[in-house]
């Protein structure tokens, strides 16, 4: 398995990784791993190893967020009708679940409507503002949308109805002036990373400071958006999905037991709520109504949680359907618009779903290993995603392609977009002059990127048992990668692999294919504990002629 990426070695700074293993009672290297995850004190790699619901920081320190607290208390004490209005994916249907939740333990009077994006594309829309009215309400709270949304804030306002907005999404020009915006991309930093199931979290816990009992009852929920959003596992998202990830494999939750059950999930893993649960959830959101699954989420009657179980199945065999058909015609296209000179991958066709192209656009990245996008395209305009690996920001590149780009929003890694109908090749223009401007190039290539180089006898068994209590891995925590140089590979009478520096020995697991004993090689490996011994997972490895990336 000779390497194809170009391998890149993290900056090492070994005074103070040193220094910091010294404080933490570790080794060197395990110093040089918390360094790479942005760990620079003490006290925050303790955090970082000792993950604990008691640990989460402040949540008044997020931007409005005391304003939003007393807003909420006052809605409660008068008996106010509130109306939850959250978006359809994973994260806005988990982060509406947790604070209706919460503000019904509360005793207050609440509405929770779901967005659909077929009919009102992304956010807020203006259609519901007259049914807020009807419904006698005085209190929005907008989550995981409403950030950019000022003249449907406005708007509301003259209707007598004042808005609290819960949102992580990035803030544009146009700034909406609710009575509360807890973004913390408004602030000085305070929960950035947090998705809106996070910023949901920080919610409950501002209103019960000091019940850990309550606070640990939305972490279920509050796990599965983090996921499902690609929340950068560091601060307060580790604690929350740490302690979330045995919480839905034991939930109280019959709906979620239920899928659970479904779709085999047995581990307390990020990858299988990933790969197994989460597109279940986001499956009816994508079809245009989300409703079944918040329901579900929610829901004790075990012949309700049944028939809303068997709808979330058809609706996800339906999108694996559609996605499918779109994916072949997606590669089709890229190929003939030679995605080789393309840095950026732009696809689109009239017919396609529009509630599918994100994972899509995810497929095609994943495939290309580059950023994409796919649009939908009808009459007069087309609707859109786009992904993007960790070194290009879509935001930014959207926000250069004034031309073509009606609308757009979301993440540096996840958007959303709407175009002219017309405007496809213009926007396939327009976004790769950027990111060719802004020297992607080079770093959209296919490139390892490896946490530090240490010798073989320096991965013991107390490394690698630190090393576990960097678990879960995931986005912003990537299991810790190790370089060894000049090393050869060894076999047993029982076909058992073996590294070895002549100095020591390590057993080797993973595919050896194509692997000479009578070479020497440098390899990329993670560590792996067994009982009473450290083995090594092999994830790359080339003849002994390494040289870093500049």
């Amino acid at each position: 398995m000779l390497a194809r990426s170009a391998w890149t070695l993290h900056p090492a700074d070994p005074a103070r990784a040193s220094a910091l293993a010294d404080r933490v009672e570790a080794a060197p290297l395990i110093g040089q791993l918390l360094l790479n995850r942005g760990l620079r004190e003490a006290t925050e790699a303790a955090r970082f190893l000792n993950p604990s619901l008691s640990n989460l920081q402040d949540p008044l320190a997020l931007p409005d967020m005391p304003r939003a607290i007393a807003r909420l208390r006052r809605a409660v004490n008068a008996r106010e009708t509130i109306v939850i209005f959250g978006d359809s994916d994973v994260d806005g249907v988990t982060a509406s679940a947790i604070v209706s939740e919460t503000l019904t333990s509360l005793g207050a009077r609440v509405s929770v409507a779901l967005a659909n994006r077929l009919s009102d594309g992304y956010g807020f829309p203006t259609r519901l503002i007259a049914r807020l009215g009807r419904l006698g309400a005085s209190l929005a709270v907008l989550v995981d949308c409403g950030t950019n949304q000022r003249e449907e804030i406005r708007e509301l306002a003259r209707q007598g109805i004042e808005t609290i907005v819960l949102d992580h999404h990035v803030p544009m020009e146009d700034l909406a002036a609710p009575a509360a915006l807890v973004n913390p991309h408004c602030g000085d930093g305070a929960g950035r990373g947090l998705c809106s199931a996070g910023l949901a979290v920080k919610l409950v816990q501002a209103l019960y400071p000091d019940d850990a009992e309550r606070l640990g009852r939305v972490m279920d929920l509050a796990a599965l958006g983090t996921l499902a959003d690609c929340a950068p596992l560091v601060g307060d998202n580790r604690i929350i999905v740490s302690e979330g990830l045995p919480r839905v494999l034991n939930t109280v939750r019959p709906g979620l037991r239920r899928l659970c059950e479904a779709v085999g999930v047995t581990q307390p893993s990020p990858d299988q709520l990933v790969q197994r649960l989460v597109p279940r959830l986001n499956a009816a959101g994508r079809l245009g109504d989300a409703r079944p699954v918040l329901r579900l989420l929610v829901e004790d009657r075990e012949r309700e949680v049944e028939r809303l179980a068997h709808v979330l199945t058809e609706a996800h065999q339906v999108t694996k359907t559609l996605s499918r058909q779109i994916l072949v015609e997606a590669m089709e296209q890229a190929g003939r618009i030679s995605c080789k000179d393309e840095l950026v991958m732009v696809v689109g066709r009239r017919g396609w779903h529009p509630g599918l192209m994100g994972p899509v656009a995810s497929q095609l990245m994943e495939r290309y290993g580059r950023p994409a996008i796919a649009i939908a395209l009808g009459d007069r305009t087309g609707t859109g995603s786009g992904r993007a690996p960790a070194l290009f920001n879509l935001v930014e590149a959207l926000g250069a392609c004034q031309r073509s780009v009606l609308a757009y929003g979301g993440h540096a890694q996840a958007c959303g977009l709407t175009i002219q109908a017309t405007g496809l090749e213009r926007l396939r223009e327009e976004v790769n002059r950027h990111a060719e401007r802004a020297g992607s190039r080079r770093s959209l290539g296919h490139t390892r990127v490896i946490d530090v180089e240490a010798r073989l006898a320096h991965v013991t068994l107390p490394v690698a048992q630190v090393i576990d209590r960097f678990k879960p891995f995931g986005s912003g925590n990537p299991k810790p990668t190790v370089l060894i140089s000049k090393v050869q590979l060894e076999s047993d009478e029982d076909g058992r692999g073996w590294l070895t520096d002549q100095t020591a020995r390590r057993r080797l697991r993973g595919r050896l294919a194509g692997l000479r004993s009578q070479e020497r090689y440098d390899v990329v490996v993670s560590s792996v504990t067994l009982e009473r011994e450290v083995a090594l997972s092999l994830c790359d490895a080339r003849l002994a002629t390494w040289q870093p990336v500049a």
